[in-house]
């Protein structure tokens, strides 16, 4: 799924994905995170809309935070 002008997509939305890729595919939360970004953000991440991209980081900053205690 790529991006495209429609709506914003919040840190709810990006913790639940790779939250669900994780499970989904036994994988660390790096591997997910590589997974959204080329499956939400593709070749497009300079294009991107920087309050999604920060939601992004926000999120994978708090699992991160979640998955070191």
């Amino acid at each position: 799924m790529r991006i495209k002008h429609g709506g914003k997509l919040s840190k709810a939305y990006f913790k639940s994905y790779m939250k669900l890729i994780m499970n989904t595919r036994d994988c660390s939360l790096e591997e997910s995170s590589s997974i959204t970004l080329e499956g939400i953000f593709g070749e497009e991440k300079d294009g991107t809309d920087v309050e999604v991209y920060q939601n992004y980081l926000k999120a994978f900053e708090e699992l991160r935070d979640i998955n070191t205690d």
